[in-house]
């Protein structure tokens, strides 16, 4: 997915861009960020801090919040991912952050796409890599390696977390100053769950609009 950021990037004649992501997508944004300073003025990454190297085993708290990651390593899991996906992410959006953060309608809508065979394909063989279980895409090797070689972010960023998120706990992206060299911001979101852009849509954007813009007026002052 990151490869294809760039791509797209490319094919639209885009230079230097600022790049936002939420959970995969956060990953995303940290992988460009690190890997191609060059292409990315600036980073906001949300429900997730940046860990330079190889995934490292969480701690027993983060790992039982986690417990889905390992369920679909088992044969079991990877048969109820198939067979009833729909149920499956249904339990997370209900555990991963406070009730009420979305409604009937919303996931009818996002849950057509969960019938669409290769979402489970690509959920399970993600997971799955992340931890070593399985093997990754040999076509994008050489931007694993780069990927897990990087030790800095040098371009600036910032990290929106919320403080009640159930998934990716809030402590796990706490003191992650030392992996930036550039400005790097991280704010916790009081209340907020996992899902920041829907539960609190207008402090999340009006943040990510004063990071942009500081960000572009320091960069026109260097």
């Amino acid at each position: 997915m990151a490869q294809d950021a760039l791509d797209l990037a490319d094919a639209l004649g885009i230079g230097p861009f600022a790049v936002v992501g939420h959970d995969w997508g956060a990953r995303i944004a940290y992988l460009l960020a690190s890997v191609f300073p060059e292409r990315i003025t600036c980073c906001v990454a949300m429900s997730l801090g940046w860990q330079p190297g190889a995934p490292a085993t969480p701690s027993f708290e983060q790992a039982r919040a986690f417990w889905y990651q390992w369920f679909m390593a088992t044969e079991r899991g990877d048969e109820i991912v198939r067979q009833n996906g729909r149920a499956f992410a249904r339990f997370q959006w209900e555990s991963w952050s406070p009730s009420g953060w979305f409604d009937e309608e919303l996931f009818d809508k996002v849950a057509t796409s969960f019938e669409n065979p290769e979402w489970a394909e690509v959920t399970l063989h993600s997971y799955r890599v992340r931890w070593g279980e399985a093997e990754p895409d040999p076509r994008y090797a050489e931007l694993g390696r780069r990927q897990i070689a990087a030790k800095t972010i040098s371009v600036p960023a910032l990290t929106l977390h919320g403080e009640d998120d159930r998934v990716v706990l809030a402590k796990s992206s706490e003191g992650k100053e030392r992996h930036f060299t550039a400005r790097y911001e991280r704010r916790l979101l009081p209340e907020v769950g996992h899902f920041p852009t829907r539960e609190a849509p207008r402090q999340v954007s009006e943040m990510i609009e004063e990071f942009l813009i500081a960000s572009r007026q320091q960069s026109s002052r260097a």
